[in-house]
């Protein structure tokens, strides 16, 4: 925080400001983001997303509901979530697809240490989900990211985040059992896309 004391230092070129986590979510409780369908904080700078197109909502859906089911027949103390804000601080706050949040689930955005499992699916975004999103969870030690390739219907399974990489890796088609690779937990893909 600047001091009325403080020198003022001129600057050699205009920078950009990077907000934080915490002026993003000030902004959105006061309603500065109210005329945006779906932001996101990605590197200090918000970014809106384009409205969701009827096949990626169905998949969302489906992905969510196969989810849900599994944790329920494994009685595991976790919960699905369908886009949350997540709080990567001190310059993110993505709104992933799906994720798989352990309890209890608090007030605010869900802390990324809460987080055990994310999913975005891809039916325009597969680039920018497969090396900006996957390099932001893994920075975050996320401990599992699956991207669903809508067209393709595959998933890419990435875990094991070490000095913000993922060091594993795997795609398979989206279709009979899906294994998670950090959690106790398997789906089944059939129908999902």
């Amino acid at each position: 925080m600047m001091h009325l004391m403080d020198p003022i230092v001129p600057l050699d070129a205009p920078r950009p400001v990077k907000l934080t986590v915490e002026e993003f979510r000030a902004l959105d409780l006061a309603g500065a983001l109210a005329r945006r369908r779906h932001a996101e904080l990605i590197g200090g700078t918000i970014v809106e997303m384009s409205p969701q197109q009827s096949r990626h909502a169905l998949v969302n859906t489906r992905l969510a509901f196969a989810f849900d089911q599994a944790i329920r027949h494994r009685h595991l103390d976790l919960a699905t979530m369908i886009g949350p804000t997540v709080a990567l601080p001190p310059h993110d706050a993505p709104e992933p697809d799906i994720v798989i949040a352990h309890l209890p689930v608090r007030d605010g955005y869900l802390a990324h240490a809460d987080v055990a499992l994310l999913a975005e699916v891809s039916d325009t975004t597969v680039r920018h989900d497969l090396s900006t999103k996957r390099d932001l969870y893994a920075a975050a030690s996320i401990p599992e990211l699956w991207v669903i390739d809508v067209r393709s219907a595959i998933v890419h399974q990435f875990w094991a985040p070490q000095d913000g990489v993922f060091t594993r890796a795997r795609s398979c088609p989206l279709s009979g059992p899906l294994d998670s690779a950090t959690l106790t937990l398997t789906i089944d893909g059939t129908g999902i896309v």
